[in-house]
């Protein structure tokens, strides 16, 4: 009785994995690039942003070309950049929060220049100010920046991965 419950059991769970794998599920973190955009330029102004994108596309299989002429397609980053503004004031006129916007304008192009895709995006957070522990606030700006940064880079993927049906052989 026992065998046939463990078989039950493993036959269970392999038509549930054949079910999820057959709809298109993919981990978190696991997004498949199409083949015809894996050999890419990225084109972005230095900084943390473009690390955080290079490493997340390179772990996912992304072949980052060294030059625009080695690439089937050039991911240009136009913009990359955030902004804090005053979220709340107290009775007293001083901050309380801080808003923070993280903005990446992209387009992806195809080595002729044509654009494929353009995109602007936008993450977004609010965080406590307390002027006695200005290091601390500091810290969870940054934090929150390398957060969203992160969220962005994630989104981007998201948006590549969709591109199932661009071939560089239409252009």
């Amino acid at each position: 009785m026992i065998k046939r419950t463990y078989f039950s059991n493993i036959i269970v769970v392999m038509v549930l994995a054949a079910s999820l794998s057959a709809c298109g599920f993919h981990l978190r973190g696991n997004i498949p690039l199409p083949e015809n955009i894996k050999n890419m330029y990225v084109k972005a102004p230095q900084g943390s942003f473009k690390d955080q994108l290079e490493v997340i596309l390179t772990n996912l299989g992304a072949e980052l070309a060294e030059s625009r002429s080695a690439a089937d397609v050039m991911l240009n980053i136009s913009q990359a950049g955030s902004q804090r503004t005053v979220g709340t004031l107290d009775e007293r006129g001083k901050v309380n929060s801080y808003n923070l916007v993280f903005t990446v304008r992209y387009k992806l192009q195809d080595p002729n220049g044509k654009q494929i895709r353009t995109a602007t995006l936008k993450e977004s957070r609010r965080y406590n100010f307390d002027p006695e522990f200005v290091v601390e606030s500091e810290s969870e700006e940054a934090d929150l920046l390398q957060d969203m940064e992160e969220a962005i880079s994630l989104r981007i993927v998201r948006q590549l991965a969709a591109l199932t049906d661009y071939s560089p052989t239409a252009n």
